[in-house]
């Protein structure tokens, strides 16, 4: 039985993080002082996407993978954050069952050497993830949204590898931003990445089920990582 605990330590999540970041190259450094945490806005290419988690002790950030528009991420003032080592985006031919979201999507990035790595919140909540945390219809639930700020509403229904979430609105920018279940702490727990609407609603990936297939990608790219920017499923 696996010990539940806070953040990555002895658990699947952490293997998946870790073995993505054996061997990979750092990134072009960024100017000192600016700060990566989850809710950042960031750019890449034409795509403007969020920030979802932040793993400080590795300097790794995880986003969705419809943001991997470019191996280079910067902020929303141009400087450089970091570079994306690893990417899974779905295609047009992989099916989508009707009540999941299309298919596991993610890309990790390696944040470059003088970038602040923060697990903060914008609203100054850590945000931690706790393996084995269940999503069940009608847990309350939060979003980081770059314009909005803090946004929640509630788990309306769970699929195969997300779930959908009433009375919340994001914007089209929130792309792979945190979705988060609040503790008593005055801490947040990960719960998912966020996945736009489909139809009329919100979507959110799970964030265990995003773990599980970045560890099966890690695991099958072998010893040695792919190289910076590699997509996979494109």
């Amino acid at each position: 039985m696996e010990t539940v605990s806070y953040g990555f330590r002895h658990s699947a999540v952490a293997m998946a993080i870790a073995l993505v970041a054996l061997g990979a190259a750092a990134p072009a450094a960024a100017k000192p002082g600016v700060t990566v945490f989850p809710g950042m806005e960031i750019h890449q290419g034409a795509m403007v996407c969020t920030v979802g988690f932040v793993e400080t002790r590795l300097r790794i950030a995880v986003s969705a993978g419809r943001c991997d528009e470019g191996s280079t991420v910067t902020d929303s003032k141009n400087n450089v954050v970091g570079t994306v080592m690893l990417a899974r985006r779905g295609t047009v031919n992989e099916p989508a069952a009707a009540d999941s979201a299309a298919g596991v999507e993610y890309e990790v990035i390696t944040l470059a050497p003088e970038v602040i790595a923060t697990e903060l919140l914008p609203s100054g909540r850590q945000l931690q993830s706790t393996p084995g945390f269940s999503v069940q219809p009608g847990l309350p639930v939060c979003h980081a949204g770059i314009l909005s700020g803090q946004v929640c509403g509630r788990v309306s229904s769970v699929g195969n590898d997300g779930f959908a979430i009433a009375d919340m609105t994001a914007d089209q920018r929130g792309l792979g931003g945190p979705v988060y279940a609040l503790t008593e702490d005055n801490g947040a727990v990960v719960v998912g990445l966020l996945d736009g609407v489909r139809g009329s609603t919100l979507w959110a990936q799970s964030w265990q089920a995003v773990m599980r297939q970045l560890y099966v990608d890690a695991r099958s790219a072998g010893p040695i990582q792919p190289p910076l920017g590699h997509t996979i499923g494109r």
